[in-house]
């Protein structure tokens, strides 16, 4: 086994996470021993970074992947944890895993360090590999691959579990791998305090209306109710319409989504002009 590095941040808001090194044990231990209450209190691991400051480009390469699976048939999920043998490990049930619908967060050690782009780009060959293996019984969340979310810790009384397979190959894996994507543009601190704000009064107006439904369960946003529902034809699952925070992901604006047709053009700025409209008015914000 070889050395290991990680952040550790104290909640979902670190930016300036500590900085860890040691051994897939050690790694192990220290996530174990950092178990959360809730989702709410729970710290996070993501990779090292240069400076300690998290963020796309600050990110140091890393011999270890994090596979952030949202979704496990409940009958599959012995054949998935034997399907993972053959790769060195751990993991553990997330803080929104039930005995229905169990999901869970595995920690891959790689036999060498690869840096962000490479990271994403085996994490994408993942996806694929479990998608022919296990079609739409298994589901990856595959920005869980790059460097900078945080991976949250496990709640208490989860029972982990242990691999003890051969750390995965890199060089094998990156034969197949796509083109890397282009890195984000960073963001100035005056950005990011900005779109914080703007997120903010819009999850206060939604909850103050009676839409804002749960944290999404990878931690990136909100299940909301939809605004324009009254528009709707078909059924509503909890999580058809979302709020998604600013992020280098989607250059720090943020993202509104909704699965219905209805609703295919609309964005955050449309969602956040009804709710401004809403608050003036003093009515509840539904089109």
């Amino acid at each position: 086994m070889g050395t290991l590095s990680w952040s550790h941040g104290a909640s979902r808001y670190d930016k300036a996470p500590t900085q860890h090194t040691g051994s897939l044990r050690a790694f192990a231990a220290h996530v174990l021993a950092h178990r959360a209450s809730s989702k709410a209190t729970a710290g996070f691991i993501s990779a090292p970074f240069r400076d300690g400051l998290r963020s796309a480009k600050n990110a140091l390469p890393r011999s270890w992947l994090a596979l952030d699976v949202d979704a496990i048939d409940p009958s599959t999920l012995i054949d998935w944890r034997l399907h993972l043998c053959r790769w060195r490990g751990f993991g553990w049930p997330t803080a929104s895993s039930t005995e229905d619908q169990p999901r869970e967060r595995t920690i891959l050690e790689l036999d060498r360090a690869v840096d962000r782009a490479q990271g994403i780009a085996i994490g994408d060959l993942l996806v694929r590999h479990m998608h022919r293996a296990f079609g739409t019984l298994v589901r990856i969340d595959p920005t869980g691959f790059r460097a900078e979310p945080p991976a949250f810790l496990p709640p208490i009384g989860v029972r982990a579990y242990y691999l003890l397979g051969e750390a995965l190959n890199v060089a094998q894996w990156l034969v197949d791998a796509p083109p890397s994507p282009p890195m984000p543009s960073p963001a100035s601190g005056a950005v990011v305090a900005i779109a914080d704000a703007k997120m903010r009064f819009t999850i206060a107006a939604l909850e103050e209306c009676g839409l804002l439904r749960a944290p999404l369960v990878n931690g990136r946003g909100f299940a909301v109710v939809c605004p324009w529902s009254s528009a709707h034809t078909g059924p509503s699952g909890p999580t058809a319409t979302v709020v998604l925070f600013p992020g280098e992901g989607n250059g720090w604006r943020g993202g509104f989504r909704c699965l219905h047709a209805h609703c295919a053009g609309r964005t955050l700025r449309d969602l956040a002009d009804l709710l401004s409209l809403a608050a003036r008015k003093g009515v509840l914000c539904r089109a």
